[in-house]
């Protein structure tokens, strides 16, 4: 490959990573919100086991995917150099360009667990709240002699 040529693909694979990276942040932060107010967008209420599915079937492997595709493009920007035969300043200027995922990937990792954290203690906090709420209901229908009343 030609050095024009390599630029071109540097530029391009630049733009797709960005690109990607940003609808990335924009979904896994959106699911993230729904899981913790625990509403969609429109303000719909979600249930408990609505919001522990998004959790297990889009958040996480949505998270773990976006982590694993921003350390593929470091590894590829960091591999184009080799491509030529005299590297010379396009291996630095690939390297500071593989920064950008490297850095992306080591955040959805870093503050992806944290995260994390923060939903599984919400989504226990909502379970105790509704097991909370099932036992007011039932003594409300249930008097203390275990007797049912009419409603």
């Amino acid at each position: 490959m030609t050095t024009l040529q390599l630029a071109l693909v540097l530029v391009a694979s630049i733009w797709a990573a960005v690109n990607t990276l940003i609808a990335g942040y924009r979904a896994v932060n959106g699911t993230r919100d729904r899981i913790l107010t625990g509403r969609t967008d429109e303000g719909t209420p979600l249930t408990l086991e609505h919001r522990e599915l998004m959790y297990r079937n889009d958040w996480l492997p949505l998270k773990l995917g976006l982590g694993l595709v921003s350390l593929a493009f470091a590894g590829f920007l960091a591999f184009l150099p080799e491509l030529t035969p005299e590297p010379g300043v396009l291996r630095i200027i690939c390297y500071v360009a593989a920064a950008l995922p490297f850095f992306s990937f080591v955040g959805f990792v870093g503050l992806g667990l944290g995260d994390r954290r923060f939903i599984l203690r919400t989504l226990e906090r909502a379970r105790r709240d509704a097991k909370t709420e099932r036992s007011k209901a039932r003594e409300h229908y249930v008097g203390k002699e275990g007797v049912e009343h009419e409603s």
